[in-house]
């Protein structure tokens, strides 16, 4: 009998464990985890990285239909892309499936840094926190 309870004892422990990353995601959900993945994939200019983090839905105006593969590829070939040099995020507001992530970021252009502070807005999609507006 007391083999039975730990065994009750490890798998509820195990549950709990996956319920609890499952719930924080080890700190890779919410919006500000969204923001930092697309800026990490500007910082590396992974063009498709970046696409994955942006509510395409929410771009699509007058019924047209803005395709992935196009956008990619538009962002590859632009050549006036700057350089993320480093980025920050200073806050953070979530109001049901929407969120605003207010981000410092600082570029490269044709040699010089400029820093800016933007907010970026972001929708929950499928459990999934998209940007929605750049």
């Amino acid at each position: 009998m007391q083999k039975i309870s730990r065994y009750r004892v490890l798998v509820a422990v195990s549950v709990l464990a996956i319920m609890v990353l499952s719930a924080f995601g080890c700190g890779s959900s919410g919006p500000t985890a969204a923001v930092e993945s697309f800026m990490k994939a500007a910082q590396d200019k992974d063009c498709e990285t970046m696409i994955d983090y942006i509510d395409l839905s929410s771009l699509e105006t007058s019924g047209v239909t803005i395709n992935k593969e196009e956008l990619v590829q538009a962002c590859k070939s632009e050549s006036a892309l700057g350089d993320v040099v480093s980025y920050k995020v200073l806050e953070e507001k979530i109001n049901g499936d929407t969120a605003e992530v207010k981000v410092e970021v600082t570029s490269k252009e044709d040699g010089a840094e400029k820093t800016e502070s933007d907010t970026l807005k972001l929708n929950q999609r499928d459990g999934k926190w998209l940007i929605s507006t750049l």
